[in-house]
């Protein structure tokens, strides 16, 4: 596609956004986030259509979802994703976005006939011994199909949407490029960092769209959960998956949230709760690695009672380091120590520095300790707990960082499908056993050594290397050439509102010279003339006006005046 090709499709793309959004009511929000070129002449000229009445009716975050399912299946994966930030997004838009689903129509077999042939070049009767015309599952990104191998294993086998990757690259053009917008001209944005979040989103949804990335996690829980009597996670078939099309074993099973179904199947309501939860805290506290899209289209039950895990696309990680700090946030509302707390919350990069804590923020946190210190650790719900502290942090501007913020989501909806299996399921009394053998192996000898050893590395690390970067540091002094950085904060809206006068300015003071130079020209009387008065001072009048009119609306508009 060529550089010419690509603008129309980002125009006509951008006239389609711009016209859902009016669609929908958010006409205000194509203005403000630059993109009123893109309004039809209609809407520019004249004043825009009122409403459909089925609209009227509905919340603004009900608008929002419609929105964005009407936008496809780009703009559904980005409310997803959105719907995870409990820090910047108020409640009643996150249940909303949660309902965000891939309502997009299923594509002709006949497509993904070509997909698989394409990728294998190969026949498909060659590649599958059977293989089902009607897909069992339908997404924006793929669908999926029955299929049996000629070595009798029975298979699932996901194709992506053809043409997908060129929509989902068109849009995140323009969501970056609407995100820079609202960096650079509306102020309140800053805070959410929109540029960021979108190359985040951005990194997850093409992982999304390349099925080798979910390809390899699927590999990683197989291997995690080989030896588990009590969940399972198909098996991959790589010589038969690309980037375009995945092939696992076929897992047949109920819906974990089919409540109906279970008990006909006379299965244990409760056991399959604990067994759902014992599973994330193997992923969390042992592997490291855990499943972070656990909606109930994604889990199932076996008849024998096994969890089965299906979509791998999106998976957590806990290094150590994030374990270390977690632990530690146990520790701090174990002993009521509001300084450990801060500290731990500066280790996961809740708080900038540990010194630089508002007033505000410690006495939220210390409402928090005084919360949870009274109950003992078996009734402390890390579910909870995270929820909390998050909300804190929303409440006073604080950041999320990204991994918290899965993890905090995946818990509330593990939580949220335990307790509709068994409503008395207590998830903190299970995270106890876990919690404590953490806090056995911090009082380890070897733990302490170990600790002890890496810190005396690090200190010799920094002597070793002081003389030199000190000498590097005089040596840029001698030349002239050390440089300080400073960053001015809170200065944004003055800097913007100072451009905004010295633009008016310099707009009156032209129109102001237009009007004085056309007065000048109609007192010389020169030709041609326009009954009687010089034609060039007439146009200098007219363009002083219409450039007046326009700089009235624009200090209206404004608000200030």
């Amino acid at each position: 596609m060529n550089l010419l090709d690509k603008q129309y499709v980002y125009v006509r793309r951008y006239r389609q956004i711009v016209d859902v959004m009016i669609k929908h009511g958010f006409g205000y929000l194509v203005d403000r986030f630059g993109l009123r070129p893109f309004r039809s002449l209609r809407e520019r000229f004249f004043r825009p259509r009122p409403l459909k009445e089925e609209m009227v009716i509905l919340s603004e975050a009900q608008r929002l979802r419609l929105t964005l399912e009407e936008l496809g299946p780009t703009f559904i994966k980005f409310g997803q994703v959105v719907s995870t930030r409990h820090d910047l997004v108020p409640e009643a838009y996150i249940k909303e976005l949660e309902k965000l689903q891939d309502s997009v129509p299923p594509f002709e077999f006949l497509e993904a006939k070509k997909v698989i042939e394409r990728e294998f070049e190969e026949k498909i009767e060659d590649i599958f011994r059977t293989f089902d015309r009607e897909q069992i599952a339908s997404a924006s990104i793929g669908q999926v199909y029955r299929a049996t191998l000629y070595q009798g294993e029975e298979v699932a086998v996901k194709v992506m949407r053809p043409g997908i990757e060129d929509i989902i690259e068109t849009d995140l053009v323009i969501l970056n490029s609407m995100a820079k917008f609202a960096e650079k001209h509306i102020k309140e944005s800053k805070f959410f960092n929109p540029v960021g979040f979108i190359d985040e989103f951005s990194r997850i949804i093409r992982h999304e769209i390349d099925y080798t990335h979910e390809a390899q996690n699927a590999d990683r829980f197989y291997a995690n959960f080989q030896e588990s009597e009590t969940v399972k996670i198909p098996k991959m078939y790589w010589e038969y998956s690309t980037k375009h099309v995945l092939c696992q074993e076929f897992s047949d099973g109920i819906k974990i949230t089919d409540i109906d179904k279970i008990e006909a199947a006379g299965l244990d309501r409760k056991k399959i709760s604990t067994e759902l939860a014992n599973a994330y805290l193997k992923m969390i506290f042992e592997d490291g690695f855990y499943h972070a899209d656990p909606h109930p289209g994604n889990i199932l039950v076996s008849r024998e009672g096994a969890i089965i895990f299906l979509d791998f696309g999106m998976a957590g990680h806990i290094d150590p380091v994030l374990r270390e700090s977690l632990t530690n946030l146990i520790i701090a509302v174990q002993l009521d120590d509001i300084d450990f707390l801060i500290e731990a919350l500066s280790d996961l990069g809740l708080i900038s520095d540990s010194g630089s804590e508002s007033l505000v923020l410690r006495t939220k946190l210390e409402e928090l300790l005084n919360k949870y210190y009274s109950l003992s650790s078996k009734f402390i719900d890390p579910t909870a707990f995270l929820r909390d502290l998050i909300d804190i942090f929303s409440r006073t501007k604080g950041r999320i960082p990204t991994n918290l913020m899965l993890l905090s989501k995946t818990l509330i909806i593990r939580d949220e499908i335990s307790r509709k299996l068994d409503p008395d399921h207590n998830f903190g009394e299970m995270t106890r056993p876990y919690v404590q053998k953490m806090l056995r192996e911090r009082t380890k000898v070897s733990h302490i050594l170990k600790s002890a050893e890496k810190t005396v590395i690090d200190f010799v690390n920094l002597m070793k290397n002081f003389p030199r970067r000190f000498n590097h540091l005089l040596s840029k002094a001698e030349k002239g050439t050390l440089k300080f950085e400073l960053e001015h904060v809170g200065l944004d809206g003055l800097v913007e509102e100072l451009d905004i006068v010295s633009n008016r300015l310099s707009f009156s003071m032209i129109i102001a010279a237009l009007i004085i130079g056309s007065s000048l020209i109609i007192q010389t009387r020169m030709s041609p003339n326009l009954f009687g008065v010089p034609f060039l001072g007439i146009i200098g009048f007219l363009i002083a006006g219409f450039l007046g009119i326009g700089l009235l609306i624009s200090i209206i508009r404004s608000g200030k005046w």
